[in-house]
């Protein structure tokens, strides 16, 4: 058996159907025929075919279910079905700096949604910012100014979990941005409440943005040499959320102390 012959018998619709109703639960012949409303004969079809080419297991007790290749095989045609999905998406931004095995996981993202209007997206990124209230992990090779005094209250009056990555070019001289500190009441005591040391950390180049939170998570991609702020992927499910989670712990583990670069600015604020 070669792949084709696998990836032929999915070249029908209600033989998707049926496989996939199978992989929700173990099912007997008449309850996919009830569930899928296709007929009886049909739906032996689909079944011996599926069997033949062991995608498919009939158990002691008559009821069907999805072997362990046809397992690996449901998740394929789920990431097929999201990648054909966002094709143009995908084809025209840099998705390499996506670790493999979180492409792999993309058809685990069913209910992704794409905007391509960048002050909509903008604004999408400044909402989950002011309603988040567990936690904010964001990368950004940018400063969005008006957020920041946002931040600062929402740190203040609830406990907020707060990490960012940050281009390493934004730290100028080695010292901190005037941004980070004009945009504040209390910088000192903001940047000890963030514990900054602790929660801000560098990377030597950023090719992708995004930030989540227990609202959702929103996804920028690099178009050429920079990120294209007018499309991104976003969604508030579950699985995207902990998707983008698995991503922000994949380049947290990449990035270096902020300490060295700013050690000598936070001082002067003493």
């Amino acid at each position: 058996m070669e792949i084709k012959d696998l990836f032929f018998e999915f070249s029908n619709e209600d033989r998707i159907a049926v496989f996939r109703s199978l992989y929700e639960k173990d099912k007997k012949h008449s309850e996919i025929e009830r569930d899928l409303n296709i007929t009886g004969s049909e739906v032996s079809r689909h079944l011996k075919r599926l069997r033949e080419k062991k995608l498919v297991n009939k158990t002691k007790e008559g009821k069907y279910s999805i072997s362990n290749i046809g397992k690996i095989f449901y998740w394929i045609i789920n990431l097929f079905k999201v990648s054909i999905k966002y094709k143009d998406f995908f084809n025209i931004h840099d998705i390499t700096s996506i670790p493999l095995y979180l492409i792999l996981q993309l058809g685990e993202l069913q209910t992704l949604e794409l905007s391509t209007k960048t002050l909509q997206n903008i604004e999408l990124w400044s909402d989950l910012v002011k309603n988040s209230e567990q936690f904010i992990y964001a990368i950004t090779d940018q400063f969005q100014n008006s957020l920041l005094p946002i931040v600062e209250q929402n740190i203040h009056n609830q406990n907020l979990e707060i990490r960012a990555l940050i281009d390493k070019s934004l730290l100028k001289s080695y010292h901190i941005p005037k941004e980070w500190s004009e945009k504040f009441k209390e910088p000192m005591k903001f940047y000890k409440k963030l514990n900054i040391y602790e929660n801000i950390r560098l990377l030597e180049k950023i090719s992708l943005s995004f930030v989540v939170s227990e609202k959702g998570g929103i996804l920028f991609l690099n178009k050429g040499n920079d990120i294209d702020y007018s499309q991104c992927l976003i969604d508030n499910h579950p699985s995207f959320i902990n998707w983008c989670k698995d991503l922000f712990k994949f380049y947290w583990n990449k990035g270096k102390s902020i300490k060295p670069f700013i050690r000598k600015a936070l001082k002067s604020f003493n």
